[in-house]
């Protein structure tokens, strides 16, 4: 029996826990760079209320709010100048599975000033990164808890690197801060977490642990989802947002030792060239990924849908009930462009049996294929 686990990162919860943890936080250092994006930080509290624990502690801090949607490695050297220049002695990251993984990769670049792109992701890491404090307010992409960045690097293409030493220090989760999502950003999120844990259950690298943690997310999920598909976001309680912040820390226990399969390395082609959000992108593909594995490992897929406790009608009605609008069409030459992407990927090595490039293609053209 597989139980092999590490994660250590220190995990914070609950309402107000941010401000309630000024001695933690000051013990990682005298200086730091928050990273964020424009927006949401402001708007969920999130950034006045480290702000207001730094000062406080008569910590130095400065603000970097230039990440937007799917992180640029641009973004983030302009990012570990700010840090160099000032000597942060550690990083903060507030928001979105952006904002954290930028975190994680300026972490890297700041300790290392004049990186290329091809030293970060080779691991020609002179220095360590710098320490790392991240700070959730979406409940979906579980980077609090994981050693994963995913990056568009130089030449506009999603990539990740998964590393130790960018795990971070200390990481807070209050639900509170996902009170201010909107109705989309609230089930793109939502539905990523579960992408994340349906592909780790059914990862060739899954273990004891990774799959109890990815079954508990889902059937933390599940009601959830039956609420938003009748009634919206718009009255969400503070509990069920709760649990969706919950089951999305679950969902990063789950990838963090697993990865991710198929539908996260094809959703990347669908934010890269249609600017789809990435939790939508990935989800588009849940359907097939079901089907997938219904013929590919059925005895699986029969126990996975016993452990969650629900069946495969309501399963992939809820699938398409909480699923983003994605209206594209891939064309032929844009599949066969791609193609060469999906040869000797590691996550489409981790799904079950053996998938060919071949049949990656033939599940683009079924989804998105130009109609005749």
């Amino acid at each position: 029996m597989n139980m092999n686990h590490y994660m250590p990162t220190k995990l914070i919860t609950g309402k107000g826990c941010v401000k309630k943890s000024a001695k933690n936080i000051a013990e990682l250092g005298k200086k730091c760079l928050i990273i964020t994006g424009k927006n949401s930080a402001k708007a969920c509290g999130a950034l006045a209320d480290i702000q207001a624990v730094l000062q406080e502690n008569g910590q130095k801090y400065r603000v970097f709010d230039g990440i937007g949607q799917n992180p640029k490695l641009s973004d983030c050297m302009k990012a570990a100048e700010i840090a160099s220049e000032m000597g942060a002695d550690f990083l903060i990251g507030i928001g979105g599975g952006s904002p954290l993984d930028a975190a994680k990769c300026t972490a890297v670049l700041s300790a290392n000033p004049g990186m290329t792109q091809e030293q970060l992701y080779a691991f020609d890491w002179k220095k360590d990164p710098l320490k790392i404090m991240l700070i959730g307010t979406t409940a979906g992409t579980g980077s609090e808890v994981t050693k994963v960045s995913v990056i568009t690097n130089l030449s506009g293409k999603k990539k990740s690197f998964h590393h130790e030493k960018v795990y971070p220090v200390l990481s807070f989760g209050d639900p509170a801060y996902t009170l201010t999502l909107s109705e989309q950003f609230t089930k793109s999120t939502a539905i990523d977490a579960f992408a994340h844990c349906m592909e780790s259950y059914f990862s060739k690298a899954a273990n004891e642990i990774s799959q109890c943690y990815a079954v508990r997310g889902i059937r933390m999920l599940l009601n959830p989802f039956r609420e938003m598909c009748i009634m919206g976001t718009g009255e969400l309680s503070y509990e069920t947002r709760e649990l969706l912040y919950n089951a999305s820390i679950y969902g990063g226990l789950a990838i963090n030792i697993t990865g991710t399969t198929f539908p996260h390395t094809m959703g990347y082609l669908l934010t890269e060239e249609f600017q789809i959000p990435h939790g939508t992108a990935c989800a588009v593909f849940l359907p097939e990924f079901y089907e997938y594995n219904k013929k590919t490992v059925p005895e699986l897929t029969a126990q996975f849908l016993r452990e969650i406790g629900c069946t495969e009608i309501e399963l992939l009605s809820l699938l398409k009930g909480i699923t983003p609008s994605c209206e594209i069409e891939i064309s032929e030459e844009m599949i066969v462009q791609a193609h060469s992407r999906w040869i000797g990927n590691g996550s489409i090595a981790k799904c079950q049996g053996n998938l060919e490039a071949d049949e990656v293609d033939a599940i683009l053209r079924r989804r998105f294929g130009a109609k005749a």
